[in-house]
């Protein structure tokens, strides 16, 4: 990521939780990982990453564009960074994030 990327990521990340909100997806994300889903990056043939919520019947869901790389940086989750699918779980401050969430709408 270059200068200016990170730069523009660091302010659209003070200006979101400045706020205090993430978007659906996002919220989605964590409290998904906060009932017991695995989140996993996989790559496809052309070198792609794909984000996919595991559940625990079996069910997958794909995650929305950018909602993870958001929740990285704002260090709500992190990765164990294995290949070829990395698993992401949530920090102290990702669990505290998704508890509030949970709390806002039962």
């Amino acid at each position: 990521m270059g200068k200016v990327e990170s730069y523009a990521m660091g302010f659209a990340l003070s200006r979101l939780f400045r706020r205090n909100q993430l978007t659906d997806p996002q919220q989605a994300v964590l409290t998904a990982l906060l009932k017991g889903w695995t989140l996993k990056s996989h790559r496809t043939l052309d070198g792609q990453k794909v984000y996919r919520l595991h559940g625990l019947s079996g069910e997958v869901k794909e995650v929305a564009d950018g909602a993870v790389d958001t929740l990285v940086a704002a260090q709500l989750v992190q990765s164990n960074l294995k290949f070829p699918a990395a698993t992401y779980l949530l920090t102290q401050k990702g669990q505290a994030t998704a508890l509030r969430f949970r709390e806002l709408d039962p």
